[in-house]
């Protein structure tokens, strides 16, 4: 019986022995470096053979170490009908810290592995040929700045070695709110440091501090891979070295602003420059008419959303239309340039000889540390009046014209001259003859051709001037339907010229003013339609204009035509315009 169980247990214990031993695993821990420096990066490998437990806890890694990277490799073989099965973890691990650290058991379920010391010194490792091959400087300026103003912030990476990759975090200030600006792109070039000769990078900021107090730049970090030649891990040099770089902190105090700033606006900048196309070569204004004027603000320093806008004082006889300033910033290895056009539609209303009151602008100079002023001499400029205005036609008086005598000379020709026509006296004759007699009838019918005459011509004078009365009545009423025309088609350029001229025919005695006394004479609600016209054709660009509130303000208004015979504006025109008039 005992021989029968023999048989039995002894396979039972050898399959439980072999299955045991299949299910096995071992954990070995195995880094390609056990010094390296500050900065520096090691490769971990966790081999694992046979079955591991469960899953790997890294957690235990993190205190000392920063997990850059992570990947996992298996290998499955079978030999002679036996069968096995590896995997391999391979990780990059940068340093915390400096001094003998350990990389701790890692274990999967109950299968560890046994812990590695790793030095980690200061300086780099004079092995691997890396020996003060990569260098990462800041540099700032100036060392203090008044609030908004340019800091300059310089970032250089230095190299003697071949990068596979890399990446750099942006400056972060603490301490002031500041906006952070990066000024175009990286820059390439090649220096020497300690008679070795360098690869740089370089990278340039633009920092502006929003307040007041001391300003922290924490350290920059540079995270890469470089050539490192051959590894126990990499025989081929292949795989590359992770390498980091850590910058030095930096410190700035940002002083408040002067106390006499008042109502001056703040712009701190280290050079200002302020143009105004008009002070080269003054143009010739007419009354009525618009011109622009371009004022250009470019400031080193400053960014372009901090520019005041311009607007110049102007005398009262100028109406002006600021457009939208144009903001633009300008990006160099000096920092910000910002830039500001201001283009000012303006518009004269009388004619005559002005003067364009100077432009005075105050900035703060942030390398001397006081106040700078920039200058713009004053501007004289003729404003002619409307060109062609008496071209309109003229208007007949309501006196006739006083008519020359034609049948006299004047007498300044001397008393020897004889008046025509007359009948020059006969000598008294005893006998009367035929030639008196013919004589005076001669005269008499030249009297009677001469009153012909004069008579004709002063029916024609009459006529004509009843034609040109008539004229100028319909061509009154021809400019007044143009002016409704216009403005129900909603066109602002041709309703401003059809209302000047309909302003002149109302007005022929004083043609240049005569919209601006229309203006004046117009209720408050007509008057703001003629604003909003303004503002269309000189103002921002691209703003609509409709007109029918124009239409209606006008016809109520001006319901009837003019009657341009009289000398004043007739009674049926509204008592404000005759009072304005």
């Amino acid at each position: 019986m005992v021989s029968q169980w023999r048989y039995f247990i002894l396979p039972l214990l050898c399959f439980i022995l072999w299955g045991g031993a299949a299910h096995a695993a071992s954990v070995t821990a195995v880094a390609d470096r056990d010094r390296i420096a500050v900065g520096e990066s090691i490769e971990l490998q966790l081999r694992v053979a046979g079955s591991p437990d469960g899953e790997p806890d890294f957690s235990p890694l993190e205190a000392n170490w920063e997990i850059l990277s992570r990947s996992q490799s298996s290998q499955m073989q079978i030999i002679n009908g036996s069968f096995s099965r590896s995997v391999v973890y391979s990780m990059a691990l940068m340093p915390r810290t400096q001094g003998t650290l350990m990389i701790p058991a890692v274990c999967f379920g109950q299968d560890c592995s046994l812990p590695l010391p790793i030095k980690v010194s200061k300086t780099q490792a004079k092995s691997g040929g890396t020996d003060d091959a990569l260098l990462l400087e800041t540099e700032i300026s100036p060392q203090q700045i008044v609030s908004q103003g340019q800091l300059l912030f310089k970032v250089r990476l230095l190299r003697r070695v071949d990068l596979l990759d890399g990446q750099l975090n942006e400056p972060q200030p603490t301490g002031v709110s500041a906006v952070v600006k990066k000024l175009g792109d990286d820059r390439s070039y090649e220096t020497r440091r300690n008679g070795q000769l360098y690869q740089v990078i370089e990278r340039n900021y633009a920092i502006f501090p929003q307040g007041v107090g001391l300003m922290k730049i924490p350290a920059l970090q540079f995270d890469g891979s470089i050539t490192a030649g051959r590894t126990r891990f990499d025989p081929f040099g292949q795989q590359g070295q992770r390498v980091r770089r850590t910058s030095q902190p930096l410190k700035v105090e940002v002083l408040p602003l002067p106390s006499d700033v008042g109502r001056r606006p703040w712009i701190p900048a280290s050079g200002l420059v302020l143009d105004d196309d008009w002070q080269q070569n003054p143009p010739k204004l007419t009354v009525g008419e618009p011109a622009t004027r371009t004022l250009n603000l470019r400031v080193s320093g400053v960014q372009a959303a901090q520019l005041p806008e311009l607007k110049p004082k102007m005398p009262a006889e100028f109406k002006t239309y600021p457009d939208q300033a144009k903001r633009d910033d300008q990006f160099s290895i000096n920092g910000v340039t910002g830039a500001l056009e201001q283009k000012i539609a303006i518009v004269p209303t009388h004619a005559g000889h002005f003067s364009l009151p100077a432009i005075d602008l105050d900035w703060w100079d942030i390398n001397q540390g006081r106040w700078q002023r920039v200058h713009l001499d004053p501007l004289e400029l003729e404003v002619s009046p409307v060109p062609g205005a008496a071209l309109i036609g003229p208007v007949p008086s309501s006196t006739p014209p006083v008519q020359k005598s034609i049948g006299t000379k004047p007498a300044a020709e001397g008393p020897s001259q004889t008046t025509v026509g007359a009948v020059t006296p006969v000598p008294a004759k005893t006998a009367v003859g035929f030639w008196p007699w013919l004589s005076l009838a001669l005269g008499l019918g030249w009297l009677l051709t001469l009153f012909l005459l004069f008579s004709k011509r002063q029916r024609s004078e009459l006529s004509n001037q009843d034609s040109a009365l008539g004229n100028g009545h319909l061509n009154e009423k021809l400019a007044y339907r143009a002016v409704l025309m216009a403005a129900r088609n909603n066109d602002p350029q041709a309703t401003r010229q059809a209302l000047v001229t309909w302003c002149r025919l109302l007005l022929p005695r004083d043609q240049n003013s005569a919209y601006e006394q229309f203006c004046g004479a117009v209720g408050p609600a007509f008057l703001k339609e003629l604003g909003t016209l303004d503002l269309c054709l000189y103002g921002e660009a691209g703003q609509p204009w409709d007109g029918q509130g124009f239409v209606k303000n006008l016809e109520a208004w001006q319901p009837i035509p003019v009657n341009l015979q009289s000398t004043g504006l007739p009674d049926l025109y509204p008592t404000d315009l005759q009072k304005g008039l």
